[in-house]
């Protein structure tokens, strides 16, 4: 599994450009995992909740990465066991549709 480093930047002030979009959730022993994008002055950033908690985020420098990125966790955590709840299909022209 990849690792993720949680965020020590302090400064979380800065706002998002545009709503989040929800990417997938996963879910084990009563406890799930959360992935969301969302684009900010800053350029594109995964955050990562456990239960609506906020623990980490990891920016990029465009959407397709960061896709890519949570993709990886995604994976990453599904074949350590945990099980999908939901999950955003990204179509090519930046649309999503949740399955």
């Amino acid at each position: 599994m990849q690792s993720i480093v949680k965020d020590d930047d302090t400064s979380l002030t800065h706002r998002p450009e545009a709503p989040i979009e929800p990417l997938w959730t996963v879910r084990r022993n009563g406890r799930s995992v959360r992935a969301d994008l969302c684009r900010t002055e800053r350029g594109w950033e995964v955050y990562l909740f456990s239960e609506r908690q906020w623990f980490a985020r990891h920016k990029l420098a465009s959407r397709g990465l960061a896709l890519a990125w949570a993709d990886s966790i995604y994976d990453d955590l599904v074949a350590e066991g945990w099980v999908p709840g939901s999950k955003s299909i990204h179509l090519s022209w930046g649309a999503a549709k949740n399955v």
